[in-house]
């Protein structure tokens, strides 16, 4: 969906707007504010983070109970790297906590204070679900990509995406807890993952790409016994972010292990979409 664009860094989305038009209505304008002021917080928590590291962030996106910085780095940076960014958002709400409680203390119980220590709370665990794009998702798909190639980790992680909205939406239909902010807040999330999931090819393609103008052989490698028939492409399926694959032709007349890095080279340069490995070794000579 499309973005309102006010200055060359923020974003505001439509959706947000409608929450304020809601808030406005509904005379809970000072939530409002309290509200915008805590996922503020939360997201230039990630951008500072972000640009600490280097990273070229395109813009700060925010939208209902939360918000997105957007950076080209993303995928292609070092695991603890990428946590830290991500963890640098939720790690904000504990020193509100601490304040709000020191205000609490000195300046004695307030309705706005209790307000601002609820949605805190609550943005805070929002945040943390294991759903996409949210914070708890992007740590999900992180730490898979640890274990498991690019491709199947973003798939699981869109999978328990929606399998994460279909409990929490089942659990608000069973207690009735449904409001206005919470359609529409379901509503954009289910429309994030099924983009999401619409263009994990292109997703995925970008990461290979990434992938073939860094030098990956500094990595663990990991050994697999292939037939020569094998295409490259479908070699590139088991890319992942922490170990560089080294594949055996078994049927080669002579011993022959092909690099990952030879398959990104190759896919690239000649653009051949039935490329086999045992053409590799060929285009090497």
């Amino acid at each position: 969906m499309k973005v309102l664009n006010l200055l060359p860094s923020i974003h505001i989305h439509p959706l947000f707007f409608l929450l304020a038009i809601s808030a406005f209505l509904t005379g809970a304008i000072y939530e409002f504010v309290i509200l915008f002021s805590i996922v503020m917080i939360h997201e230039l928590g990630h951008f500072f983070t972000a640009k600490h590291f280097g990273w070229r962030v395109t813009k700060i996106e925010f939208w209902l109970f939360g918000g997105a910085v957007v950076s080209e780095e993303h995928n292609t940076r070092p695991f603890r790297e990428q946590v830290t960014v991500i963890m640098a958002g939720p790690l904000q709400h504990i020193w509100i906590f601490a304040v709000l409680t020191i205000l609490q203390v000195t300046m004695g119980p307030h309705p706005l204070l209790s307000v601002a220590g609820f949605y805190n709370g609550v943005i805070l665990l929002f945040n943390l679900l294991p759903i996409w794009p949210l914070d708890g998702g992007k740590i999900i798909f992180y730490m898979m990509n640890q274990a498991a190639s690019f491709r199947r980790s973003l798939m699981l992680t869109l999978f328990f995406s929606f399998l994460a909205i279909l409990l929490v939406a089942s659990w608000l239909t069973l207690d009735e807890r449904w409001t206005f902010a919470g359609i529409l807040l379901a509503a954009f999330l289910i429309v994030e993952n099924v983009l999401e999931w619409r263009r994990r090819t292109y997703t995925q393609m970008r990461y290979l790409m990434h992938c073939a103008l860094e030098d990956r052989r500094h990595l663990r490698p990991i050994y697999i016994n292939v037939t020569e028939e094998m295409l490259v492409r479908d070699a590139l399926k088991n890319i992942r972010s922490n170990r560089n694959h080294l594949y055996v032709l078994k049927e080669s007349p002579l011993f022959y292990i092909v690099d990952e890095q030879e398959c990104l080279q190759a896919y690239f340069e000649k653009k051949d979409f039935d490329l086999r490995l045992r053409d590799l070794p060929k285009i090497a000579l």
